[in-house]
């Protein structure tokens, strides 16, 4: 049931059970849905997977919708037992993966602009006619003496 090498104690940390509240549970198995699929993102992210990313976008849209009913929905007796049922860390993990998808993000959208410039760069032919590459200087190839 559980993966080798791991225990109950792992998991039952991961997946804390709010205590007699079905709204509290319910949030925490939304977070937690969350959490998944942030990591899940990441990996779309890293392996240039488009369409899981757009997926996982998609589901993680319609939970976020269902973490705000839900929130709107709790009572003061439930808010006071947040902490014991785990969603602080929760948030907080959500918070480092939405960090870390953020950087990642930024890393491809700067490699991809580094790779628009080179292949852009390829193929210009330069004033003397040499093909340019990708940090060609653009000045003259060379020099008039006679000047």
């Amino acid at each position: 049931m559980f993966a080798p090498g791991r225990d109950f104690a792992e998991h039952a940390a991961a997946y804390p059970v709010a205590p007699g509240s079905p709204a509290l549970s319910a949030l925490t198995s939304a977070l937690s849905a969350l959490v998944t699929i942030s990591d899940e993102v990441t990996l779309a992210v890293q392996n240039h997977d488009r369409l899981a990313l757009i997926s996982r976008n998609e589901r993680a849209e319609g939970l976020i919708e269902e973490v705000n009913r839900i929130g709107g929905t709790l009572t003061d007796a439930e808010r006071s037992m947040l902490a014991d049922a785990g969603v602080p860390a929760l948030v907080a993990r959500l918070s480092a993966g939405a960090r870390r998808n953020a950087f990642l993000i930024e890393q491809a959208w700067a490699v991809d602009a580094a790779l628009i410039r080179l292949l852009m760069g390829v193929g210009r032919i330069g004033p003397d006619g040499t093909v340019g590459g990708y940090s060609a200087n653009p000045g003259p190839a060379c020099v008039n003496r006679d000047a």
